[in-house]
């Protein structure tokens, strides 16, 4: 089948601004690239119905050509002079293997693949082996015969003497008591000295030649954490001791600069380097004692890099096409489509007004974070019981077939990486599946119904980003009367929470209109501000655990998971936090007394005393999927008032861990009153408010009958209301 894949060097731009597209053709030579304005990106039969707009900016066609990705992280070194001629040298690593056995492992060294030339120190089915070859098809391979244990930290050296033609191996279990394998040794043997390597120096992969744009093809990826790898050009009689780093050529310290991606040379020769493909840092490392945590504050501890064989950074495709954003386009979610062959990709982005030029009192906020979280991930085919089908049939997309058989496109990080470790980074410069139009009822799609709802009822409004958000802080938020979220607003950073909390301070109105928002806390490369990085600590509804002393994000340093565990949970923001999650069915609110308070009876407006709130939709109805309620103990304000709760929901859905202290047998809906969607309100400082729906579904109920509905109408009620410039009265 004809495949067009393509990505964006930014998620969101203002007019003015241009963006460049990253494509790749399989089957497809050319393709006509125009920009549409997406209204509704939901496509499937009981949805709004497919909407897209034309725009002005002109259209072109352009050439496509196959771009592969060359997934595999590594460290490569800066200046790889002389290392690739060295004919005798010592090298040494310290390593933490996690798949020993499941193909050849580069450690360390310059080896060129494809002319066999150079020297390489390797991991695999041999045990330890060095490498050597002249590129005119003479190779020697010298190896210990004896396995590595996986998870066990090892001592790895090699010396080549040129002048003996002699070699040593050394693999040494750094085990304190005594466990795994005992160290093995090699010595006295004679082995070609390696000649024209053209590679440069790596550690964790060889090379495979030129790779997209300025990097390089890894090949031979390790699995597992690299710390303090050396290298001489001395050849050692005896590789008992460490080597010095000042009599080094390259003594790379990966406690250094962990929020950056180099990597400090300490041999005083500065011979840096470079982390490509996003490993991730902030590692413990072999002398991890546990008596911190935090890497910030013991980072000698912390001198280890987790390389995975299918890390994925920027995917460095060369440009296909540039579209500048006219200067009068209206503010919205538009996407860059891409058609040719019978094919289409659509990459969104979010058009920003002018900055500081807001345009409308309304700022729709698109989730970018969490649509780039979810993006590509593989639960449909490597966990078919996952989420969303529990109870249900499991329904394989395309895209979910064709990320099974490219899993060079990256993972998610709900999944694991093929060593069994968490996927911790993702990033944004690579083909995001899942993150586009046409893509199913969730994230990105689930919110165009609410943009579908904005444009029907007329509403004149902007779109922003969480990505601009991340970076411009409240100046982004404060022309904003009201600031309208999502339906899973779910990942967050730190200053977008700081914002949006100083917004509400200052008089804004927030609507949230969805569920399982603000849970996980997340930071943003200051070097790549196109990666995210999670850490699934402590607790939280997740499908890996972070290791133990590696609860903090090497991008920023802070605690990783839920925002809850750093004292900061939602109930704080919103009223409201996450409680219950199903996916089998949707169900339905009723009001409670709290609805007919005076304070905020003007949200009822319309609606009858005894109606079901949202008895309706695409899912069956307006509160379903992830849950959110009060919880006073959690910050809920005192003065929140709690409008209307759902009910009747299937004992498919479950009370979330992170809010259950001891695990009795397991209480379902309807028994268990925590299942429940709280909707709330109550008014902040300065004539500002908020009110939360606790429901991912609610979006999907807004366009039954027409648009003609209570769920649309309760929204729209709070909507006219939060807009208008007349201060919400205080409590």
């Amino acid at each position: 089948m004809n495949r067009i894949l393509s990505y964006t060097d930014k998620l969101w731009a203002r007019p003015g601004d241009t963006v460049t597209v990253h494509a790749s053709g399989d089957g497809v030579d050319e393709a006509r690239v125009s920009l549409v304005r997406m209204i509704c990106g939901d496509d499937s039969p009981k949805g709004p119905g497919y909407h897209e707009e034309a725009t002005e900016a002109p259209e072109q066609t352009v050439p496509l050509v196959h771009q592969p990705v060359h997934a595999g992280s590594c460290i490569v070194a800066d200046d790889s002079d002389p290392l690739g001629d060295l004919a005798s040298f010592t090298a040494e690593i310290t390593i933490w293997p996690t798949t020993p056995v499941s193909h050849e492992q580069a450690l360390m060294g310059c080896w060129d693949a494809g002319s066999q030339s150079g020297w390489m120190l390797s991991i695999g089915h041999e045990g330890l082996a060095l490498t050597t070859g002249d590129g005119s098809g003479t190779v020697s391979r010298t190896a210990t015969k004896h396995l590595l244990t996986a998870r066990e930290w090892y001592r790895i050296a090699a010396s080549h003497d040129a002048g003996s033609g002699t070699v040593q191996l050394l693999q040494q279990p750094l085990n304190p008591d005594g466990r795994a394998d005992a160290e093995r040794s090699l010595s006295g043997i004679h082995q070609t000295p390696p000649a024209n390597a053209d590679a440069p120096f790596l550690v964790g992969a060889a090379w495979g030649g030129p790779g997209n744009a300025d990097g390089l093809k890894p090949v031979c990826c390790f699995n597992g954490k690299v710390e303090a790898p050396r290298l001489s050009d001395r050849p050692v009689d005896n590789l008992a001791g460490t080597l010095d780093a000042a009599t080094c050529l390259l003594a790379w310290d990966f406690s250094r600069k962990i929020m950056s991606l180099s990597v400090e040379d300490v041999s005083g020769r500065g011979r840096h380097g470079r982390c490509l493909n996003l490993p991730t840092r902030a590692m413990t490392g072999a002398n991890w004692t546990s008596d911190q945590h935090d890497w910030r504050h013991a980072p000698d501890e912390y001198g280890a890099i987790h390389l995975h064989d299918d890390d994925l950074g920027d995917a460095g495709w060369q440009p296909s096409a540039s579209v500048t954003i006219p200067k009068g386009l209206r503010s919205g979610v538009y996407c860059i489509r891409l058609e040719g062959g019978g094919a289409e990709d659509a990459p969104p982005v979010v058009v920003q007004p002018a900055k500081g030029a807001a345009t409308n009192p309304i700022a729709f906020l698109s989730s970018t974070a969490t649509y780039q979280t979810y993006a590509n991930m593989h639960h449909s085919t490597d966990d078919p019981g996952a989420e969303m089908r529990v109870a249900s049939a499991t329904v394989l997309s395309d895209d979910d077939l064709y990320l099974f058989e490219h899993r060079e496109l990256g993972h998610s990080p709900y999944d694991t990486h093929s060593d069994g470790s968490g996927v911790s980074v993702a990033s944004a410069r690579r083909p995001m599946l899942g993150y586009r139009p046409k893509a199913g009822v969730w994230s990105f799609n689930a919110d165009t119904h609410l943009t579908a709802w904005l444009d029907d009822k007329d509403f004149s409004w902007d779109a922003i980003s969480d990505h601009a958000l991340h970076e411009e802080g409240l100046d982004l938020l404060t022309p904003y009367k009201v600031v309208v979220t999502g339906a899973h607003p779910e990942y967050w950073s730190t200053p977008m929470w700081q914002a949006m909390t100083a917004y509400l301070r200052g008089g804004g109105r927030l609507m949230y209109m969805g569920g399982n928002g603000f849970y996980w806390r997340i930071a943003f490369h200051p070097d790549a501000p196109w990666a995210l990085e999670i850490r699934r600590a402590q607790a939280g509804a997740r499908y890996w655990i972070a290791d133990a002393g590696e609860y903090h994000m090497a991008f920023s340093g802070e605690m990783g998971g839920l925002w809850q565990r750093v004292g900061i949970a939602p109930q704080k923001l919103v009223g409201i936090g996450t409680v219950a999650t199903g996916f089998d069915s949707c169900s339905h609110y009723e009001r409670l007394p709290d609805s007919f308070n005076g304070r905020a009876s003007w949200i009822f407006d319309g609606v009858g005393p005894d109606e079901k709130i949202g008895d309706f939709g695409q899912l069956g109805g307006a509160s379903g999927l992830e849950l959110d309620w009060i919880d006073r103990s959690l910050g809920t304000p005192d003065h929140c008032l709690r409008l209307a709760s759902s009910a009747d929901h299937s004992t498919q859905y479950l009370q979330t861990v992170d809010t259950i202290t001891f695990n009795h047998t397991a209480v379902a809906a309807p028994v268990n009153p925590a299942v429940r969607a709280d909707m709330v309100f109550f008014e902040t400082p300065n004539g500002g408010g908020v009110w939360s729906t606790g429901s991912i579904a609610w979006s999907t109920s807004l366009a039954w009958n027409g648009y003609d509905n209570n769920v649309a109408r309760i929204t729209g009620n709070v909507l006219h209301r939060f807009a208008d410039e007349t201060p919400l009265p205080p409590a």
